[in-house]
């Protein structure tokens, strides 16, 4: 019997974090833990309703019903832990996604293996992103490209949030700033498209001007395969990527069966977690899909999950796993980002655990609420 709870958990951001359609002041995100024969596993849940279909409440209400599960980590599987969660309908896929990553966790624990060797005997080294997001103004989004270039000097991927407005001269803002730096960049419209005419023509400026781009995410509405595949027949020296029409299993099949995109960005907060990640990996690269490793705003626990997903995956051009990289350290044993990388790590399970002393800290200053459910 594996006993269940989990912690309320808010971080603040200063300055806030912006993409086309939302900004976030604080990540509203729940930690799920699992506790079993005195071993532990820790998950973590970051919703967005625009994308994810939940919220912070939702997580929360269908959390504090699930008190325990009955199953043992040592020897039941991922599959067997949803198969169990189908039978209990929940509502909230990112607490699904939660208890997935503290399954994973805690069962690495017990059997004293990281979660990554549970499905790959090596460690692959693949490009890992780190992203402007958007700023009011041209020289404030050139001012961000320079303190991350300053702050991860050996970032080899740029990812530039784009809006479907002013997007080149943004990128001419950043092209400008990092002169003489030698970066691939990634772009991110995320669906700032109505127009895919507009979009491919537009996309293929910024093409020109960057140099090097290696994929553009979601370039027009979610779900418009049409305009999408448009982009993709009409995109020079260049990947169209599927984000948010990429949801699931069936989005999957959709986009292979319109030859929509060249590749898909995989985010477990929205597939559910690990288990369901790696069944969406296997028919995407079956299909010729390139794929990508992205995530929601997830704090280290998230990260790191995605990060040991993420290893060894068949047809994986580059890991999007950065938004714990800008905040204040609270967990021992997040993973680093080292020589524009960043490889999962070798202790049992994701090798996390809470800094006591950091997340006391970090309440003083406002900055982290923590709070047990």
């Amino acid at each position: 019997m594996i006993k269940v709870s989990g912690y309320k958990y808010e971080y603040k951001e200063d300055p806030p974090i912006k993409i086309s359609f939302h900004t976030w002041h604080y990540r509203p995100n729940v930690i799920v833990r699992l506790d079993c024969k005195g071993y532990y596993g820790l998950g973590e849940a970051a919703p967005l309703i625009q994308i994810t279909g939940d919220d912070q409440n939702l997580v929360i209400n269908e959390l504090k019903n699930l008190k325990s599960i009955a199953l043992d980590p040592r020897t039941h599987t991922p599959q067997e832990l949803h198969h169990y969660l189908d039978k209990l309908d929940l509502k909230s896929v990112t607490l699904r996604t939660a208890l997935d990553f503290a399954f994973h966790d805690l069962k690495g624990r017990v059997l004293g293996t990281p979660v990554w060797k549970m499905f790959s005997e090596t460690i692959t080294k693949i490009p890992n992103s780190v992203t402007v997001y958007l700023k009011e103004t041209l020289e404030e989004t050139a001012q961000e490209a320079k303190r991350l270039v300053a702050k991860f000097p050996h970032m080899k991927v740029m990812k530039v949030k784009l809006s479907g407005e002013g997007d080149f001269e943004r990128c001419q803002a950043i092209k400008e700033a990092l002169k003489g730096q030698d970066l691939v960049f990634s772009l991110d419209a995320n669906q700032g498209y109505n127009d895919p005419a507009v979009a491919a023509k537009t996309l293929n400026r910024i093409i020109e001007l960057l140099g090097n781009v290696l994929l553009i995410e979601e370039p027009c509405p979610k779900g418009d395969l049409d305009k999408l595949k448009f982009v993709k027949d009409n995109i020079i020296n260049s990947l169209i990527f599927a984000d948010e029409s990429a949801v699931n299993l069936a989005d999957v099949k959709k986009i292979i069966l319109h030859n929509a995109a060249h590749g898909i960005n995989i985010k477990l907060q929205k597939a559910g977690g690990i288990y369901p990640g790696q069944q969406i990996a296997s028919l995407a690269s079956n299909h010729g899909l390139k794929l990508m490793v992205g995530a929601m705003i997830e704090g280290p626990i998230g990260m790191s999950a995605g990060i040991h997903f993420a290893n060894n995956l068949s047809g994986l051009i580059l890991k999007d796993l950065d938004t714990d990289l800008d905040m204040e350290d609270h967990i021992d044993g997040k993973i680093e980002f080292f020589d524009g990388i960043r490889l999962p790590n070798h202790s049992p399970g994701f090798g996390l655990n809470f800094n006591q002393d950091k997340i006391r800290s970090l309440s003083d200053k406002g900055l982290l609420a923590l709070h047990p459910l």
